[in-house]
């Protein structure tokens, strides 16, 4: 399987955020599809996510459509992903045994943990270990939605991350430089009732398993 590769361009200054991905600047970035992570095939909804970085910050802007845009729950570190949110697996060292997860819900809720994953490729589960008490110090995130929260009848929602290199140790440049490379896969679940899950990747996984990091596609940074 080929995996995907995204060039990721520098901007000189901060992004402003509001979580519509309408900086201008976010024009500059590729926009690319979430789809089935089974056989990369589009899923019910439309899913596309840009990535940009500037000296300080890894910048990710995801835009879901969505008739029914909801979440319940609210507390750092709780379970987003049974219900609705966007998630970036990245890995700064290229070790993709080694990478933080960093999710969002609808409700700005944000779930972050650092991941040692021993699963094989053949299928065996190997040792997996979830570091909850990692986070992600200066995170900046935010979520608009095009409806009402737990209401029918919406258009979608998008989120916007501003993420700290300080906040992602793994490379051997703390400020990547043009050509370093990273790492990555991008996920959406979405939940169109309670207890019933989609989901949506950028690099397909060939299941309905997000932590089958072998399938990671690669993060190019570039001027």
């Amino acid at each position: 399987m080929k995996l995907p590769i995204y060039r990721c361009p520098r901007i000189d200054r901060d992004l402003h955020l509001t979580g519509l991905v309408d900086d201008p600047l976010w024009q500059r970035a590729e926009a690319v599809s979430l789809n089935q992570p089974t056989d990369g095939k589009p899923g019910r909804y439309r899913t596309t996510a840009r990535m940009l970085h500037n000296a300080r910050h890894f910048y990710l802007g995801f835009e879901c459509e969505d008739e029914y845009v909801w979440g319940t729950l609210t507390e750092h570190d709780s379970e987003i992903y049974t219900e609705e949110c966007v998630e970036a697996f990245i890995c700064p060292s290229g070790k993709v045994r080694q990478y933080y997860e960093i999710n969002v819900s609808p409700r700005n809720t944000v779930f972050d943990t650092f991941i040692l994953n021993g699963r094989a490729e053949n299928g065996s589960r190997g040792d997996f270990r979830s570091w909850k008490e990692y986070t992600c110090d200066g995170l900046l995130t935010m979520v608009h939605i095009q409806g009402e929260l737990g209401v029918r009848g919406a258009r979608g929602y998008s989120v916007e991350y501003a993420i700290p290199f300080s906040s992602l140790v793994g490379a051997d440049n703390l400020e990547p430089q043009p050509g370093d490379t990273w790492r990555i896969n991008l996920y959406r679940i979405d939940s169109p009732q309670p207890r019933q899950l989609e989901y949506y990747s950028w690099s397909p996984t060939g299941a309905n398993d997000f932590h089958r990091p072998w399938c990671f596609g690669t993060l190019v940074f570039v001027q």
